[in-house]
């Protein structure tokens, strides 16, 4: 944590951070995020994007608003419209922005933003808006951007980074857990009627013969040809559900390993 930071504030960030990893829910992780430095830093607007490294649009999908300000949530951006958010994640750093073109669209503000990044790769940006409606006589803003509160933001970022990347892994796994869930309910179903289907045969074949419903030998030979053709058939499906069985156990277990060697501690035997 960075040692510019007041005693205070690294309370605080604490705090605000064991708040959010308390949740592996990414809609919660956002609006806790834009809440927090919303409140934290009294600022006029925050919104949190998600990003993704093959897009060039962001989505806002977090926002802490002040009135009269319109909201931005849901709204899309443009990366190519908004450098300051290309050079937050090209560089990991907080980038701010003094002063805008009268038609900007997001009004005359001054912005402070920072990416939340996870393994140096940017999974989203944070944008802190302040208005600068309200100036001084010399015309400077009466509220600008402090090194503590830039710092305070970027070390929420680097917390909110692990916290969603954390969370869109177990939501992954989650989809991937659901996905497998119903590949085994499709499975049953199909290997139910593949067992059922040569069983019912052998069954109805063996008890023609055995009620002596053959007209002759040789249709009684062609009734036990067909039972053993379906024995034959039914042993087929049998090994295949049972050699299924086997290897979706051993790649669980070849997960489980995985997960387990992936939390060891460095240097733990």
């Amino acid at each position: 944590m960075n040692q510019q930071i007041s005693a205070q504030s690294q309370k605080l960030l604490l705090q605000i951070g064991r708040k959010i990893r308390r949740t592996l829910d990414l809609d919660s992780i956002w609006q806790q995020t834009v809440n927090s430095l919303g409140e934290t830093l009294g600022v006029s607007r925050c919104i949190i994007c998600p990003y993704e490294s093959s897009s060039l649009q962001v989505k806002v999908a977090a926002e802490y608003c002040q009135e009269p300000f319109l909201p931005m949530l849901g709204m899309e951006i443009s990366l190519t419209a908004a450098p300051h958010f290309i050079q937050a994640i090209a560089t990991l750093e907080p980038v701010v922005v003094e002063s805008f073109a009268a038609n900007d669209p997001f009004g005359p503000q001054s912005l402070l933003v920072v990416a939340t990044a996870y393994q140096q790769q940017a999974n989203g940006i944070i944008s802190l808006h302040q208005s600068k409606g309200r100036s001084s006589r010399k015309g400077k803003t009466d509220r600008p951007w402090t090194q503590s509160q830039i710092e305070f933001a970027q070390e929420l970022a680097e917390q909110v980074g692990s916290a969603i990347a954390l969370a869109t892994l177990y939501q992954e796994r989650s989809k991937r857990v659901q996905g497998l869930s119903q590949l085994k309910k499709q499975f049953l179903l199909k290997a139910s009627h593949e067992l059922r289907t040569p069983l019912n045969h052998i069954i109805g074949y063996l008890q023609l013969t055995i009620d002596d419903q053959a007209d002759d030998p040789i249709e009684e030979r062609d009734f036990i040809q067909e039972a053993h053709r379906s024995a034959i058939h039914l042993s087929k499906v049998i090994s295949n559900i049972l050699d299924y069985i086997e290897l979706s156990e051993a790649c669980q277990t070849h997960a489980e390993l995985a997960t387990f060697r992936s939390q060891e501690k460095p240097g733990h035997q």
